[in-house]
């Protein structure tokens, strides 16, 4: 099975006015033109009931500008202003690495619980970076959100905790001080990752990976402490990456997948009615942000990069290959050591493959009317 992963070739980068083009279904649900024309009955009539949302960026982030803000204006809207949602941003409530704690004590109702930031907590999740699986952030948000139930709900909720909603980042590169040219380029290089497949990433390719979070990134690569991190351009561009590095070398071998955490008490607490208002927003919410964030936000980024001067660096066929080649025994690694600790990992990725290959012809603009007329079910029973 593992054998049929095959190079993907760093994916089409399009423009600001295409990414815009190509998520104009997004923009429209964040703008609120699908809450009449998609409703779902409200039957609760009570005071309204309070959502905390918390996160690490700044306020002012594209992510919590473009999409967060603007979607909680939508939910408020879905629910007949029956839900209120009270955010809070930069990390002001509780550290970005402590979401499952505050969604447990209550200081949080939905908080970034990352897969990528605590390897021992989300086994099968890590699959969800191995190089070669996903074409691009639309289909691998779809993919995994359909496979939540199936394969990674046990070790979200064993936390006490349920899932808000996954999500797969745009692709990511390598933003360095030096020049990444080839693979050998890597050897003893220091790169910023998170832990787990990742960082296997990056030592399979001859790099040093420092883990290091959000909040760390800048300070590490602004201080010589690390000389490269590997990040979605819109990421780069919100924790101040684009404004500290030279050079760009499009690797497109991994995506994360960062997810929200729900409170169990939270959720718990909320009549039938506005549970499928929130369950169905969220499945819309996923597929918004990350086309609004890494496709469109993504594309502003790269083109505020080259303004300032960074250098774009694009590998060959032959060494993006060479590079693939030298990671493709993290997937068997990855898959092995799972199955012999009881997970099934291979019939995962197997799941995985074939949804990739039912979606990947699908634009983006078909995934978001999808997550808006036909969303996933079932990730919080």
């Amino acid at each position: 099975m593992t054998d049929t992963l095959e190079p993907r070739a760093p994916e089409s980068e399009p423009t600001f006015d295409e990414a815009r083009a190509q998520s104009s279904v997004a923009r429209g649900w964040l703008n609120g033109d699908f809450v009449d024309q998609v409703s779902y009955p409200v039957t609760y009539s009570g005071e309204p009931i309070k959502l905390i949302v918390t996160g690490h960026p700044p306020s002012s982030a594209s992510a919590v500008v473009d999409v967060f803000k603007p979607s909680f204006l939508v939910l408020e809207a879905m629910s007949r202003g029956k839900i209120k949602v009270e955010d809070h941003w930069g990390a002001s409530v509780h550290r970005d690495r402590e979401g499952v704690v505050a969604l447990k004590d209550g200081r949080s109702h939905l908080a970034p619980i990352y897969s990528g930031w605590d390897s021992s907590a989300y086994r099968l999740a890590q699959g969800l970076q191995l190089p070669g699986l996903f074409p691009n952030s639309e289909t691998a948000t779809l993919v995994s959100e359909q496979l939540y139930d199936k394969y990674f709900r046990a070790d979200v909720e064993r936390q006490g905790i349920l899932m808000g909603r996954m999500k797969a980042s745009g692709a990511y590169h390598i933003f360095s001080m030096a020049p990444v040219r080839s693979r050998d380029d890597f050897k003893g290089l220091r790169v910023g990752t998170t832990e787990g497949v990742e960082a296997e990433v990056m030592r399979a390719l001859g790099a040093t990976p420092v883990s290091l979070s959000s909040l760390e990134m800048n300070p590490a690569l602004s201080e010589g402490r690390i000389d490269a991190m590997h990040l979605a351009d819109g990421s780069a561009e919100v924790f101040g990456i684009g404004k500290v590095a030279r050079y760009r070398t499009a690797m497109s071998l991994v995506r994360q997948n960062l997810e929200f955490g729900m409170s169990k008490a939270a959720w718990s607490g909320l009549p039938p009615d506005l549970k499928t208002i929130v369950d169905v927003w969220l499945r819309a919410e996923a597929q918004a942000e990350t086309q609004v964030f890494y496709r469109v936000a993504g594309a502003r980024a790269r083109e505020r990069f080259k303004a300032a001067g960074m250098q774009f660096i694009n590998l060959s066929v032959a060494e993006f290959s060479r590079m693939f080649e030298a990671t493709r025994p993290i997937v068997d690694a990855f898959a092995a050591k799972e199955e012999a600790a009881g997970r099934p990992a291979r019939a995962m990725l197997h799941d995985v493959q074939n949804a990739v290959e039912e979606w990947q012809s699908k634009t983006p603009n078909d995934l978001m009317r999808e997550a808006i007329l036909n969303p996933v079910q079932g990730i919080n029973r």
